[in-house]
């Protein structure tokens, strides 16, 4: 990587560009965290649910690509944050930072979203996928979903629908929400930064 002068990003630019880092940054991190205290939530319900209970051997799939998701969105999360901290060194004199470093961290933001997206989508298609199966299996007129016992909202044995699983299924559009938001925000800011690089060479 080179830190020639004309790699490096000069002042008028920082001061252009630092603001938008601040700004967007702000927004994807606030609008991330939001989005993601569902599936967190859930995450910790279901932990709770299955705690002191025998453990049923291996790992699930849907198990296992949903803490894989959920531990890429809090990167995210806090690559948002980083934005931020990118735009505190471009307010700075001499902070020597180089296109090529905010156009890496840009694209590992980007590339971490469409994974958290691409998870996502594939989550949520395997669990409506298994309810739509489930569903069409029913005779017609039968009662698919059930009761809410003592006001809880874990799966009744025996049940095809429970409040769980519409709640699950509500975490993951959350998640792929979340991810979108950061495509956007890193995408905007990538074009701004080609933008000013193009400008100024």
């Amino acid at each position: 990587m080179s830190n020639s002068p004309k790699s490096q990003v000069n002042a008028s630019t920082s001061q252009h560009l630092s603001p938008a880092f601040l700004r967007l940054g702000w927004i994807g991190f606030f609008v991330q965290t939001l989005l993601g205290l569902i599936p967190i939530l859930v995450v910790i319900i279901y932990a709770l649910a299955k705690w002191g209970q025998p453990a049923a051997g291996r790992l699930s799939v849907g198990l296992g690509l949903a803490l894989t998701c959920l531990i890429m969105l809090i990167f995210s999360i806090y690559w948002c944050f980083r934005y931020t901290k990118l735009a505190r060194r471009l307010k700075r004199q001499n902070s020597r930072l180089t296109y090529a470093t905010m156009v890496r961290d840009l694209k590992l933001g980007l590339f971490t979203n469409i994974g958290v997206m691409a998870i996502s989508v594939l989550i949520a298609l395997i669990r409506v996928g298994e309810l739509t199966f489930k569903l069409l299996t029913l005779p017609q007129g039968a009662t698919v979903i059930a009761p809410n016992q003592i006001g809880t909202t874990l799966a009744v044995p025996g049940a095809l629908v429970t409040p769980s699983s519409l709640i699950a299924i509500q975490a993951t559009l959350n998640v792929i929400a979340a991810g979108l938001v950061g495509i956007i925000i890193a995408l905007q800011l990538l074009f701004r930064v080609e933008r000013s690089r193009n400008t100024t060479n």
